[in-house]
């Protein structure tokens, strides 16, 4: 509602609400998505309400609620400790506030780091004082949060052969999906030394990172290369496909229009769209881990192992059965998006497999189909965008009544696999 009114009484250009309620999704799903252009459609004061809510959205409504209790010296009780921590996809109660002040601590740190960094860019490319610094703060906070959205006009494409802009944004991007659990563990081991050693969990995460980010800027940098980036020099052209693959974990920003891209770069961004980033981070997406435990669950089966294990550490069974059924429902809720999709909007069907996959990874990226949704098909992308942002797997466990274990166990049956 704010952000309708903002927009309506001082932009010349009105929002509809059902464009205002897909802006502010967009916003607090921290997606990047948008009926409207921000850097033509939005004034100042439209912006900065989208940039709050990309802020609020991006560390977690209880985290915002905690800092507000803290704020005025109220006690922080269980049940908002168990909320906090549910937020951020992390089970039980303990560490609750010694997460918040991790939470809170690094975002301030990075984010401001991140606003100088782009200060710095924005400067070299010829922007004004006052403009650098907004864009410095608008873009560190969003690429923090991995919203990506951007006021500047055609988002970053501007700066695609420039260094500083892309460089200090994919910082950004990859420091806000790495995960909250994560900076804490890195921060210990820097402060013991070699004698304390990142768990199994963060070094999951990290491999897992590392190797998409890579594979990622390989694989598009070879499909690409006469295509999306044939108008750059050769360094251009790994450089941004690097950016695109960082993007695509569910930040969302462009130094190429994604609407260039061939088949075969379409069908590797959709890849890295649904693995997104890692849990108790700003971003969303199946998850690292969820993609790092099949993959060791397919590797260990390959090797004839009866159980998986990474790391010389046995993978708990229930984690096993908690990716299956999350990638499972994740790969059908997409297919079935897009299906209903196909029959109500007259687009190709990858374009629209494109627009489905970026919105239940919370990414923001489009080949251009947004703007021209019908109603319905707006409605659809504002469900998947609230979906992939609170975890479409929590989301549906919701729905199922627990029946709980009733310690019953029946024969076992052989089904032939494959």
């Amino acid at each position: 509602m704010l952000l309708w009114i903002s927009n309506n009484f001082i932009c010349e250009i009105p929002l509809s609400p059902l464009d205002a309620l897909f802006m502010a999704t967009s916003g607090v799903c921290v997606t990047g998505l948008g009926t409207v252009d921000i850097s033509t459609g939005f004034g100042v004061p439209s912006q900065l309400v989208l940039l709050a809510l990309i802020q609020i959205g991006g560390l977690g409504f209880m985290t915002a609620m905690m800092t507000l209790s803290i704020a005025v010296g109220r006690r922080i009780g269980i049940k908002g400790r168990i909320f906090f921590l549910g937020g951020l996809g992390v089970e039980g109660v303990q560490g609750a506030v010694l997460l918040f002040f991790v939470v809170i601590r690094f975002t301030a740190l990075f984010e401001a780091l991140g606003a100088a960094a782009l200060f710095a860019g924005f400067l070299s490319c010829g922007e004004g004082f006052a403009r650098a610094a907004y864009f410095a703060i608008f873009h560190s906070i969003s690429a923090f949060c991995n919203a990506g959205f951007s006021p500047c006009g055609g988002g970053l494409q501007r700066y695609a052969t420039t260094i500083a802009v892309p460089a200090a944004v994919m910082l950004l991007i990859t420091l806000g999906g790495i995960g909250f659990p994560v900076y804490a563990e890195c921060a210990q081991l820097l402060k013991r030394g070699p004698s304390h050693r990142l768990s199994v969990y963060a070094r999951l995460v990290l491999v897992t990172s590392g190797a998409l980010v890579a594979l990622g800027a390989l694989l598009l940098a070879i499909s690409e290369w006469n295509g999306a980036f044939a108008a750059f020099p050769a360094w251009a052209k790994l450089w941004n496909a690097l950016f695109a693959s960082v993007t695509a974990r569910t930040a969302g920003f462009e130094t190429a229009p994604s609407g260039a891209l061939t088949g075969a770069g379409r069908a590797v961004m959709i890849m890295l769209m649904i693995i997104g980033a890692s849990p108790s981070s700003t971003g969303g997406g199946a998850k690292t881990t969820t993609f790092g435990v099949l993959a060791a669950s397919v590797w260990s089966e390959l090797h004839g192992r009866s159980v998986p294990s990474f790391m010389n550490r046995t993978i708990a069974e229930r984690a096993e059965r908690r990716a299956i059924s999350l990638i499972a429902i994740y790969l059908f809720t997409i297919f079935a998006a897009s299906l209903l999709l196909a029959l109500t909007e007259d687009f190709p069907f990858s374009s629209i497999l494109f627009e489905v996959a970026s919105a239940l990874g919370t990414v923001g990226l489009t080949v251009g189909i947004t703007v021209e949704l019908s109603t319905f098909g707006k409605v659809v992308i504002i469900v998947l965008m609230f979906w992939g942002r609170v975890g479409i797997y929590s989301f549906v466990s919701t729905l199922v009544k627990d029946g709980g274990d009733s310690g019953v166990r029946y024969p076992y049956t052989h089904i032939p696999i494959g």
